[in-house]
């Protein structure tokens, strides 16, 4: 004989949830998609919270967003089964401003102070406008006064980067600001990412003999910023001593570009060197004066230091050769780009990836994709090569090509492949692999985050080469989404045939006329050995 069923059955009767509306409360009443079609009357996309979602999705037909579930980086929706599917990005979608919710824009504006600033950034982000006077040659410049260049953050955590000298008004393209000639010979730019932002220096023509070092003072509120062994400089917060930002150790690059990989092959360390005056610190960076003098660096030559706020949500790439971090990069790139380290081993790389599971944390995972922009390929014979999915370690912006985190286990592949402009069918887009199997080990050890690494099936040849869009990046960041549900946990292990529900009074109910309930528990015979009872 079944055992007794605990609880009750609540049945979604009806309620109407117009368009523009966050509430699911009206009389209740049953209507179908096709009367309120015949009324007039549009079907709202959201609603205040799961509940109403809920409704509102079965008296649709439609998916609706649960307002309630919105974080920065997550979107869940309620399906009209009753089941739910949460996209999570891989950087910021959205923040709060003035307790409203607001779409992440990097586009850069003039504001009526001279100051530019993207239309919404996650951290507050304002670049300096016109002032002072053009020094006549980056010497005189080391001499003048310092300038705000950028600000980050806000409030007690706030970095303020600065230039010595004056600067023009910069000319603005979307996510870049350029100050021309703000010394004579080189730009300085300015570029908006979702987590923070890169500031170069992009070197036009071949400097005098004296080299081409400069200084950036830097105040950081509130923070402590502390150079590593690497040559990053990570700040911290003065009181708790957690990790709030970082600068990667700065590289340059000449205009030189690989034809099958896109990179910037002719590069070279830049020497960064953090001096400490009080409460301000100069920051000393010191191009290498060898590859500027070298008859072979074309020109113009771009010095790239970056700044990027950290937080639980985090990726970053390893490339063999390569002993800066890279998580501050607007892309990732996994496989063999075809060009040679100078001891001549590959320059193989592979990406990492940590996400905010807590929407999904102890449920039942149905299914998952993983869906990156696949902007470059190095697939000159036009065909689709494979990437891997596999579950690792926690990534940081300590890992390193000898320092990657632990590979556990393979448990996805995929062929998908974009980014290639010489082949007609394959612009830039969207690739994704189906990771339903990882996505559902993530629920059963409740973590908040969890992590996975990326990596061409084939590592020796070029052709699998790709370049995606990193969680920096201006438009397209990596998002997973994946559709969940969950199960009952009262008595030994009872369990719903989906879909089934638990509302905030702890209540268990399915939505449908014809559930399917069954329970488990220990059988009469050897351990584990189980009997099922079906109602």
């Amino acid at each position: 004989m079944a055992a007794p069923i605990a609880g009750s059955l609540a049945l979604a009767l009806s309620v109407s949830v117009l368009e523009g509306s966050e509430t699911a409360f009206a009389a209740p009443r049953i209507q179908s998609e096709s009367t309120a079609a015949k009324a007039g009357k549009r079907w709202a996309t959201q609603a205040a919270d799961v509940p109403s979602a809920r409704v509102a999705a079965r008296l649709s037909g439609r998916r609706v967003e649960a307002l309630s579930e919105r974080t920065e980086t997550s979107t869940t929706w309620v399906n009209p089964n009753g089941s739910l599917t949460t996209e999570t990005s891989a950087g910021p979608v959205r923040f709060k401003r003035n307790r409203q919710w607001v779409d992440v824009d990097l586009d850069l504006v003039a504001r009526a102070d001279g100051s530019v600033a993207p239309a919404a950034h996650p951290q507050g982000l304002v670049l300096g406008g016109k002032g002072g006077s053009k020094p006549a040659s980056l010497k005189a410049a080391g001499q003048a006064e310092p300038r705000t260049l950028v600000t980050l953050g806000q409030g007690q955590e706030q970095v303020e980067l600065q230039w010595k000298g004056g600067l023009p008004a910069p000319v603005l393209d979307g996510p870049k600001a350029t100050y021309r000639d703000a010394v004579p010979g080189a730009d300085v730019v300015v570029e908006a990412t979702r987590t923070g932002f890169e500031q170069y220096v992009t070197v036009k023509q071949r400097p005098a003999s004296d080299g081409y070092a400069y200084t950036m003072p830097l105040k950081a509120k509130g923070l402590k910023a502390a150079q590593q062994a690497d040559g990053s400089v990570v700040f911290t917060d003065a009181k708790t001593g957690k990790k709030r930002a970082v600068m990667p150790a700065p590289v340059m690059w000449d205009a030189t570009t690989d034809k099958v990989s896109g990179e910037h092959t002719h590069r070279a360390k830049v020497g960064l060197k953090v001096v400490q005056h009080g409460s301000s610190i100069d920051l000393v960076f010191t191009p290498d004066a060898d590859f500027l003098a070298d008859p072979k660096t074309q020109f113009p030559v771009t010095v790239d230091p970056s700044t990027a706020a950290l937080s639980n949500v985090f990726d970053t790439y390893v490339q063999q050769g390569e002993t800066v971090d890279w998580s501050a990069d607007t892309e990732l790139d996994l496989g063999n780009p075809g060009t040679k380290n100078a001891d001549g081993t590959a320059r193989t790389a592979r990406p990492f990836i940590t996400w905010n599971t807590a929407p999904f944390a102890d449920a039942l995972v149905s299914s998952a994709k993983l869906s990156l922009w696949n902007f470059h390929s190095g697939n000159t014979d036009c065909k689709a090569y494979g990437w891997e999915v596999w579950d690792t370690g926690k990534p940081s912006t300590s890992s390193r090509w000898t320092a990657q985190p632990t590979w556990n286990q393979k448990f996805a592949t995929s062929t998908a492949t974009t980014g290639n402009p010489g082949c007609s069918t394959q612009p830039d887009g969207w690739i994704s692999a189906d990771v339903t199997t990882l996505a559902q080990t993530w629920p059963s050890a409740k973590n908040t985050t969890s992590n996975m690494g990326l990596r061409a099936t084939d590592e020796v040849s070029s052709l699998p080469w790709k370049r995606v869009n990193s969680a920096n990046a201006a438009s397209n960041p990596p998002k997973l989404t994946v559709t969940y549900n969950y199960r009952p946990r009262t008595g030994t292990d009872q369990q719903a045939g989906p879909p089934f529900f638990k509302d905030s009074k702890g209540t268990w109910y399915v939505n449908t006329l014809t559930p399917t309930l069954r329970e488990h528990h220990p059988g009469p015979g050897w351990p584990g050995d189980q009997h099922h009872h079906w109602l």
